[in-house]
């Protein structure tokens, strides 16, 4: 199996945005994802695709960047237009939808159904799943 990397990564404008976005909005990243948000903001993972129980090779494309400026920020999607508003997404596909934070477990939104399926209950779990 290949080994994950990241490419494409932005790096941070300002490293407490993560911390001082938490605290606006009243919750807190795992440590797991956190710790991949600060060291490849915006970046693509080299393996993308992963397996659920009823799907094969669906796309994870990119990390949300946290620099305002940057074209997919986190800032331009939360929160989401979702009738659930404690997803908290943090990456996206190719196809509008995104990876979110549901009870701090890894799930995938979907913009036209708003509807999320649950994928991993880390982030690390997630990773894990990822193949090329």
């Amino acid at each position: 199996m290949s080994e994950l990397s990241w490419k494409y990564v932005k790096e941070l404008k300002d490293k407490a945005v993560i911390d001082v976005f938490e605290k606006e909005h009243g919750f807190s990243f795992p440590k797991d994802l956190k710790d991949i948000l600060l060291k490849y903001n915006g970046g693509r993972p080299s393996l993308r695709y992963f397996d659920t129980d009823t799907e094969k090779d669906k796309e994870f494309k990119t990390l949300l960047s946290f620099n305002e400026s940057d074209i997919e920020t986190i800032f331009k999607c939360y929160p989401l237009d979702s009738a659930d508003s404690t997803l908290i997404p943090f990456a996206s596909n190719s196809g509008g939808d995104y990876f979110v934070l549901k009870n701090n477990a890894i799930h995938l939104w979907n913009h036209e159904s708003d509807t999320s399926t649950f994928l991993a209950s880390s982030f690390t779990d997630f990773l894990n799943l990822l193949h090329d």
